[in-house]
């Protein structure tokens, strides 16, 4: 299968102490466990799910989806692992943002056009996003970038995303026990990546 992995700085595979890229982050991990299938790794550094970044543009994810669809066609499987930086206070967000800006992401996937080469539709796979680590707030930037607002977002992220995927017919693989890193708060430490890995090659095998 070619499975493409949508998602933000979490898929890039930011390494916060380091300030690089892991290489050992869960595309590469999961390339490694499915030497079979083609891994496609679409990671951006603050990409929202359907949100305008006012200082850093071309983050949002819902109006660059197609196009990278579009890049790597054909594509049997997208992994879409979204949801952090839309808890960024910036955006006035509360924890049905989530749920609405998927909504507005999976519009685009569907809209006819996007198969115009004549591919089939992909899967979907929805993926509960990291939870923040509470220690995030020993982080002065990060406690004022997301405050017990995002914390919340994070935490209920996840019944959103289901209730999501749910309505739109896709799959949906739970997390609950992946949180990120405690240097930061929102980035997943090289344990985070491994973990995430093993949950979604799981969750692939079972779709084939």
């Amino acid at each position: 299968m070619r499975i493409l992995l949508y998602g933000d700085s979490n898929t890039w595979g930011y390494d916060a102490i380091h300030v690089s890229r892991y290489e050992n982050r869960y595309g590469q991990i999961l390339q490694h466990m499915l030497p079979n299938d083609t891994i496609i790794e679409s990671g951006l550094n603050g990409r929202t799910i359907a949100l305008d970044d006012p200082f850093e543009p071309g983050r949002n994810g819902a109006k660059s989806i197609r196009s990278v669809i579009k890049t790597h066609m054909p594509i049997d499987l997208l992994v879409i692992n979204l949801g952090i930086n839309d808890a960024k206070r910036i955006y006035s967000t509360n924890e049905y943002s989530i749920e609405k800006g998927m909504r507005t992401l999976l519009n685009k996937v569907f809209q006819p056009r996007l198969l115009e080469c004549g591919y089939a539709m992909p899967k979907i796979l929805l993926v509960q996003p990291a939870r923040m680590h509470p220690d995030y707030i020993k982080d002065h930037e990060k406690d004022i970038c997301f405050g017990k607002e995002g914390y919340q977002m994070m935490e209920q992220a996840g019944t959103h995303l289901k209730k999501v995927a749910k309505e739109y017919g896709i799959f949906y693989v739970e997390t609950p026990h992946l949180m990120a890193g405690a240097y930061d708060g929102i980035h997943m430490n090289e344990e985070g990546h491994i973990l995430l890995a093993q949950i979604l090659k799981r969750k692939i095998e079972e779709l084939r």
